[in-house]
C-alpha cells in the first residue's frame, strides 16, 4: 500500500454525485476527528492522503520530533475479525529491526482507542507507481539502476530472515531518484493480527505480483518469491505493464502459475537479449529455476548494464520451436447450451494437436484460465507466450453447426489462415480432423518442417453421443447435486446411443460414485451402478484410465478393498500421467491410510496439473486437515473460496478446517456462507451444530438435530451428519450407533476412521478399535 498514492476517486471527491461527495466528506471527516482525538498527543493529523485494502494512510506531524511522518492506521472493522494486536505488534518489531539506506524504516507503532497504527517518515519524492503512471515505460539504465537497489534491500532484508511478500511499484518510493522500499512484512502482519481475514478468504499480496508459490498458496516461501515480484516490476519498468495481466484476479494468479513469461523483445525492441534473459530467469515457474538470491539477480543485472551483450546462465528451461495455444471457442448460440461444444471442440483440438512432433501446444489449464473478454488476441498470445494463436467460434442453430476458425502470428498480427465450415452436427468430428490438420499445413513451411499430421483417436463415431458425453462431463465438472443430476441423464442418454461409448460409462461411474457426497442418498444402488459401469467400460477399453481411476474410487470408498483399488490408481496414473483426477482421488486412499505425506504429495501433482480446478484446490485443503495441519490447508480453501464464491462445499470444509483449529469465530463465519448457499446441505448444518456445540452452545446442535429428524422421516439423511452432532453433544453411545449405521450402509467417510480429527473423543472407546479391526484400518 502506498504511503502517498491515493486513487483518483478518492482522491478527487469533485468526481463524485453530490450526495456521495457530502457521505464521503462526513465519513472521512468523522474517522479523523476520531483518530485525532486518540493520537493528538502524540501525532498531529493533518489529511488523508492515501488507502490500500484494509488501512487508511494519513499525513501527520511528530510532536516529538517536529517532522513529517505518514501514519498507517488498519481498518477498524477488523476488530471484529479475529483482531489480535499482540500479534501484529510483534511482527512489526521484528520488521523495524531492518536498517538498510534502500529500506523506509518504521519509526513507531502502537494502538490507541481500538486504533492500530505504524508510522514512517513522510516521502516527498512519490512512489515508483505514481512514476510510471506519469513517465509510463523508463530507460533501460534508469529501470537496471532502481531494480539493482532494489535487490540490495530484499538481499539484506532476506539475510535477517524477513520476507517482504508484497514487491510492487506502490511499495517503491523514489527520494532524489533512490528507491526506499516500504511496507516490508505487512501484509504478514495484518493476516497474523486478524484470523477472520482468513474465514473470508483474504490472502496478502498482489496479484499481478505474486511468485507463483505465493499464488498456489504454498506454506513455506524464500527470498526467490520476493526476487519474482522484483522481476514483474522490472518487466513493468520496461515495457509499461507487468508480465500478467487477467481479467480478474484469479485470472492473473492463474497466468503466474502456468503461462509461459511474454517476450520482451516485441513490446521493448531495444532491450538487449542478455537482460530479457536475466528477467525471463528471475521469472521462472520453479523458485529452483530462479536466481537463488536477490543479490545474485543484482549482479547478473549489474552485468548487463556494464555489457548489454553479456549472456545469462539458462534456467534450463527449453524455449525451442513453435508454440500454439487454442483459445477457447467462444459459443455464440443464444443461452448456454452450447458451451460444452465450444469446450469439446477446444479439448479436441488441443489433443490432436499435441500429439504432432515438433510442436508446442499450450495446456487445457493456463487457456481456459483466460478470461477473453476485451482481450486482444496477440496480447492473449503473448501471455501464453504463444508464437502463433488459434481463436474460434460455433454456432448451434437446430441441427446446423456453424464453426468458425482463424490462426493468426502473435508477433505482428498476421492472419495465416482463416475459414468458415456451415456443416451438420453430425460433421463436428470431420470439421475437428481439418481444423487440426490445416494448422499444421500451414504452419509447416517455416515452423515445423515435415510433421505427421495428427490423428485424433475416437471413444465413438456417433455424433450426438460425443455431444452428451461432453455435456455430461461439463456438468459433473460442476461438483453440485443438480450438477451431477443432469451428468447421469446425459450420460445415459449418449449409451443408448451407443453402448459400447467407454468414456460415457466412465462418466457414468463417476457420477453415481460423486452424487452420494453432494446429494446426500443412499449408498448401495448408486456405488453398485458406479461399479458396473466402471467394468463396462474396462471391458470396452482395457487402456482406458479414466475407467481404471473410476474403478479405482469405488472400489476404495464402498469395497474398502484398498489394495485392488490401489492398484487400478496406479494403472490409471501409468496410462495417462496428466489426469488431476486420478492423482486426486489416489490422495484420498493415501490418507484413509495413514500415508500422510504421499497422499499430500499426490494432491499437489493434482493441483499442479489442474490448478484451476475448485475441487482440486478444496481437495488439497481437506488434506492437509487429515494430515492434522489445518493451519496449511487453510491457505488452499481459501484460495477456493476465492475460485469460486458461490460453492457451500467450500466453506463448509473452511469451517471445519477453522474448527479443528479451535477458530470458532472465523469457522461460525464460514459455515453461515455455506449454509446461506445451500440451506438443504445436512453436511452443512450438522458442522454449524458440531461448531455451535464447541463454542458452548449445546442448544444448537440439539436443534439441529431435531430439523435432520424431521427431515429423515421424508428423505434421506446420512447417519455422518446425526454422527457428528452427536459427538457435539458428547452423546458418545449415540455416537457409535449412528458410526454403525454408517457400517451397514458402507458410508464412504468410514474410510478416513483412522484420520478423521472430528473423531478424536472416540478412540479410546473399545468400540473404536473394533470398528477400526472391522474396516481393516
Amino acid at each position: 500500500m502506498a504511503v502517498r498514492l491515493l486513487s483518483r476517486r478518492a482522491r478527487d471527491v469533485s468526481d463524485l454525485p453530490p450526495s456521495a461527495g457530502s457521505l464521503h466528506v462526513s465519513a472521512v471527516s468523522d474517522r479523523l476527528d476520531q483518530l485525532r482525538t486518540a493520537l493528538g498527543a502524540r501525532y498531529l493529523l493533518d489529511r488523508e492522503i492515501g488507502r490500500g485494502g484494509m488501512a487508511r494512510v494519513y499525513l501527520a506531524l511528530d510532536r516529538k520530533h517536529d517532522r513529517k511522518v505518514a501514519l498507517k492506521v488498519l481498518d477498524p472493522d477488523l476488530r471484529g475479525r479475529g483482531y489480535h494486536p499482540d500479534r501484529f505488534l510483534q511482527e512489526i518489531r521484528t520488521i523495524a529491526k531492518l536498517m538498510h539506506p534502500q529500506i523506509l524504516p518504521l519509526h513507531d507503532s502502537d494502538e490507541r482507542d481500538g486504533f492500530l497504527y505504524y508510522v514512517m517518515p513522510y516521502v516527498e519524492g512519490g512512489t515508483l507507481r505514481e512514476y510510471l503512471l506519469e513517465r509510463g515505460p523508463v530507460g533501460i539504465d534508469e529501470a537496471v539502476d532502481i531494480a539493482v537497489s532494489v535487490a540490495g534491500a530484499l538481499d539484506y532484508a532476506h539475510r535477517h530472515d524477513v520476507l517482504h511478500r508484497d514487491v510492487k511499484p506502490e511499495n517503491i518510493f523514489l527520494q532524489e531518484h533512490q528507491p526506499l522500499v516500504a511496507d516490508f512484512g505487512i501484509a504478514r502482519a495484518i493476516s497474523a493480527c486478524c484470523d477472520e481475514l482468513a474465514a473470508l478468504g483474504l490472502a496478502a499480496g498482489t496479484p499481478a505480483y505474486m511468485s507463483p508459490e505465493q499464488a498456489n498458496a504454498e506454506e513455506r516461501l524464500d527470498g526467490r518469491s520476493d526476487v519474482y515480484s522484483l522481476a514483474c516490476v522490472l518487466y513493468e519498468m520496461l515495457a509499461g505493464r507487468p508480465p500478467f495481466e487477467g481479467g480478474s484476479a484469479y485470472e492473473t494468479l492463474g497466468l503466474h502459475m502456468l503461462a509461459p513469461v511474454p517476450r520482451l523483445a516485441p513490446l521493448r525492441p531495444d532491450v538487449p537479449a542478455a537482460l530479457e534473459a536475466a528477467v525471463t530467469r528471475a521469472l521462472a515457474k520453479s523458485a529452483d529455476n530462479r536466481f537463488a538470491s536477490a543479490a545474485e539477480f543484482a549482479a547478473a543485472l549489474r552485468d548487463v548494464r556494464a555489457s548489454p551483450a553479456a549472456t545469462v546462465p539458462s534456467s534450463g528451461v527449453a524455449e525451442d520451436g513453435p508454440i500454439v495455444a487454442v483459445l477457447p471457442f467462444e459459443s455464440v448460440s443464444t443461452g448456454r447450451e452450447t458451451e460444452y461444444l465450444s469446450e469439446g471442440i477446444t479439448d479436441e483440438l488441443i489433443n490432436a494437436l499435441a500429439k504432432v512432433e515438433d510442436l508446442q501446444v499450450v495446456g487445457r489449464t493456463p487457456v481456459f484460465a483466460l478470461d477473453r473478454k476485451d482481450r486482444d488476441v496477440r496480447a492473449m498470445g503473448a501471455q501464453l507466450g504463444a508464437t502463433a494463436v488459434l481463436e474460434g467460434s460455433v454456432r448451434v442453430v437446430g441441427e446446423r453447426l456453424r464453426v468458425t476458425a482463424r490462426l493468426t502470428d502473435v508477433s505482428d498480427g498476421r492472419v495465416l489462415w482463416s475459414e468458415r465450415y456451415d456443416r451438420e452436427m453430425r460433421d463436428v468430428f470431420a470439421i475437428e480432423d481439418e481444423v487440426a490438420t490445416t494448422i499444421v499445413s500451414t504452419l509447416r513451411p517455416t515452423l515445423v518442417g515435415a510433421a505427421a499430421q495428427p490423428v485424433p483417436r475416437r471413444y465413438t463415431e456417433n455424433v450426438e453421443a460425443y455431444s452428451l458425453y461432453l455435456k455430461g462431463r461439463f456438468h459433473w465438472n460442476r461438483r453440485s447435486r443438480e450438477g451431477l443430476t443432469v451428468a447421469i441423464e446425459h450420460f445415459d442418454r449418449a449409451l443408448a446411443l451407443d453402448s459400447a461409448y467407454a468414456l460415457a460409462h466412465s462418466g457414468l461411474a463417476d457420477a453415481y460414485a460423486l452424487q452420494l457426497d453432494y446429494r446426500g442418498i443412499p449408498v448401495r444402488e448408486g456405488m453398485e451402478r458406479a461399479k458396473r459401469e466402471a467394468r463396462t467400460a474396462l471391458a470396452l477399453d482395457a487402456t482406458l484410465a479414466e475407467a481404471h481411476a473410476s474403478l479405482a474410487w469405488v472400489t476404495f470408498i464402498y469395497d474398502w478393498d484398498w489394495t485392488t483399488a490401489e492398484r487400478h490408481f496406479r494403472r490409471a496414473i501409468e496410462l495417462k500421467p496428466g489426469y488431476a483426477t486420478a492423482h486426486q482421488w489416489y490422495a484420498w486412499l493415501l490418507a484413509a491410510r495413514g500415508r500422510q505425506d504421499d497422499a499430500l504429495a499426490e494432491a499437489r501433482i493434482a493441483m499442479r496439473l489442474d490448478p484451476i480446478s475448485v475441487s482440486v484446490r478444496r481437495g488439497l485443503g481437506w488434506q492437509y486437515c487429515y494430515a492434522r495441519r489445518p493451519e496449511s490447508g487453510l491457505r488452499h480453501l481459501q484460495r477456493a473460496v476465492m475460485m469460486d464464491p458461490t460453492s457451500s462445499e467450500s466453506y463448509r470444509i473452511l469451517a471445519y478446517a477453522h474448527a479443528l483449529r479451535g477458530a470458532h469465530d472465523p469457522a461460525a463465519t464460514a459455515v453461515r456462507e455455506a449454509l446461506v448457499l445451500d440451506p438443504e446441505s445436512t453436511y452443512a448444518l450438522a458442522i454449524h451444530g458440531y461448531i455451535e456445540g464447541r463454542r458452548g452452545r449445546r442448544d444448537v446442535p440439539r436443534d439441529v438435530l431435531t430439523q435432520l429428524t424431521s427431515r429423515a422421516e421424508t428423505d434421506y439423511v446420512s447417519p455422518v451428519a446425526f454422527a457428528t452432532l452427536a459427538i457435539a453433544m458428547e452423546d458418545l453411545d449415540a455416537a457409535f450407533r449412528w458410526l454403525e449405521a454408517a457400517y451397514r450402509e458402507r458410508r464412504g467417510w468410514l474410510t478416513y476412521l483412522a484420520v478423521e480429527p472430528l473423531l478424536d473423543p472416540l478412540r479410546r472407546d473399545p468400540r473404536f478399535a473394533d470398528l477400526l479391526r472391522r474396516m481393516k484400518l
